[in-house]
Parts: structure tokens; sequence; C-alpha cells
């Protein structure tokens, strides 16, 4: 993983909204310009599973047959043809609100999110997440 980061994952992101946006901005064009294709999910719009869902598939261009569901997640994420790429890293910035908003929910998402990560890690392509609270 660390060969095709060029950040520490050590380092802070800031707090303040508009130095987070720069500092996420930099994160995702360096990766992208390393072959990567990077997802981002603004965890300020999501605090329920159907946001969750609806943001993840728009950030991710599931296909228009998504389902909008949690078995339509799994198979949508473990799949990504559409998006071909050498990796994937899937940045969630600010988990937090969603897991305090519906708990069992969030951690149904998770459970899906780390399954994924195992399924791309046996194959030449894999995905990464990154959580940022």
């Amino acid at each position: 993983m660390s060969e095709f980061l060029s950040f520490r994952t050590t380092d802070s992101i800031p707090e303040n909204r508009s130095n987070r946006k720069q500092v996420i901005k930099k994160i995702i064009e360096g990766l992208s310009q390393q072959g990567t294709q990077v997802f981002y999910l603004n965890g300020r719009e999501i605090s329920s599973k159907e946001t969750f869902l609806t943001k993840a598939a728009e950030a991710m261009s599931f296909p228009a047959y998504f389902g909008a569901n949690w078995d339509a997640f799994d198979e949508c994420i473990t799949d990504l043809t559409w998006c071909p790429a050498e990796r994937y890293v899937l940045l969630y910035d600010r988990p937090d609100i969603f897991a305090q908003a519906d708990p069992t929910q969030w951690q149904i998402a998770l459970d899906i999110l780390r399954s994924a990560e195992e399924h791309w890690k046996a194959t030449n392509t894999p995905l990464v997440l990154f959580l940022l609270n």
C-alpha cells in the first residue's frame, strides 16, 4: 500500500472545512496521478443507510441497475468493471456521522467495506479504505 500513497496515514487531516477540502483534494489528485481510481464519500452528507447507498453509488458510478440495498452494494463494490483501474482507494470523510446516527446500519456498511477490501486484496487490483474522522 505505501508504494502508491504519497501521504502518511499518520498525518492529520485539518478540521477546518476549507483546509480539509484542500488536503483531501491534494490526496485525491496525487493518488489519481499514480493510476489509482479514487472514490470520495463526504460523510457530512451521510446519516442513514439510504443516503450512504445513494452517495456511494454516485461516487463509484454504479450502473443504473444498482438496487440501492446492501446486497446490491456488496455486489457492485466487488465488481467495478465499469471503472477499471490498477487499484482503488475509497476515502470516506467523517464516517462518524453515519456511525452515530445509525450504528446498526453503519456496522453493516463497514462489514461490507471490509469484506470488499478482502475481496480485492485477493486480486491484483487492491481496494484500500480510508476512514477520515
